[in-house]
């Protein structure tokens, strides 16, 4: 588990360094769980319309927090998520091949 969370701390760190700032840029206004959160934008590009988004990670899936597939990795996700990100500005690299989610929940951050 210390080695996943580890991992996963990696790989965000690596999203968050590696945006392009030209396309979105705001604050981490909300952590919904370990990998999808809610950022109040400051700029951004055409393509984005709402002042304030729902970010999904791209190629990242964290073990759910809420449901009948409850377990204590996605609470610490969600945890370690909320510990980096909340209240920190964000510069944003939407994904270029579908820009939102399979699920129609938000825009995806892509690599």
């Amino acid at each position: 588990m210390k080695s996943f969370l580890l991992r996963f701390a990696l790989l965000l760190l690596i999203y968050v360094t590696a945006a392009s700032p030209d396309e979105a840029y705001g604050r981490v206004v909300k952590t919904v769980d370990g990998d999808i959160f809610d950022v109040l934008l400051q700029d951004h590009d055409s393509r984005i319309t709402e002042d304030k988004i729902r970010i999904r990670l791209a190629d990242i899936d964290c073990p759910e927090i809420h449901g009948p597939n409850v377990c204590k990795a996605g609470k610490r996700a969600a945890a370690h998520t909320r510990s980096w990100l909340l209240n920190n500005y964000v510069f944003l690299d939407l994904d270029d091949k579908t820009g939102k989610d399979p699920y129609g929940g938000g825009w995806l951050y892509a690599t």
